[in-house]
């Protein structure tokens, strides 16, 4: 009896570190002139501070992306961006491509190891007008408007 409770407490100890390890997101849509389906996730600007974060935009691809080093469309892309606000410069920090059964395709990691610079890790400016500025400006209009 006691090896029974020990191995069901064990799968349950298990179960609870490999669901832990899983992404989640509160996505939010993105309103784009072009009418791109953007997406990013809110979930970290509650807890925002300083003037460096990090931030995953989801993307679908209509019609579907294709790529040499990648084997099939990709109809989603999902990017990790590290923005810093003081330099207005961000990275891409992970990038993941998805099928049509939104099954990975393509998974990098350019974070591992981290870049020893922030020149590194920050090498593109934020443009106006591109996506990232909009949710740059989308998270700090949600933030001013709880403040008041």
């Amino acid at each position: 009896m006691k090896k029974i409770f020990f191995l069901i407490t064990l799968m349950l100890i298990i179960q609870s570190i490999t669901f832990a390890q899983e992404e989640t997101h509160r996505w939010k849509k993105l309103d784009t002139i072009s009418g791109e389906q953007i997406w990013f996730d809110a979930s970290f600007t509650d807890t925002l501070k300083g003037d460096k974060f990090d931030v995953w935009v989801l993307k679908v691809h209509a019609p579907p992306m294709k790529s040499e080093s990648v084997d099939g469309d990709i109809y989603r892309s999902k990017i990790l961006y590290a923005i810093n606000l003081a330099t207005v410069r961000y990275g891409i920090m992970k990038l993941r491509y998805y099928d049509v059964k939104n099954s990975k395709l393509y998974s990098f990691d350019y974070d591992t190891p981290p870049p020893p610079t922030d020149a590194l890790r920050y090498p593109y400016p934020v443009l106006e007008e591109s996506p990232l500025y909009s949710i740059i400006k989308d998270i700090f209009k949600d933030r001013v408007k709880g403040k008041k």
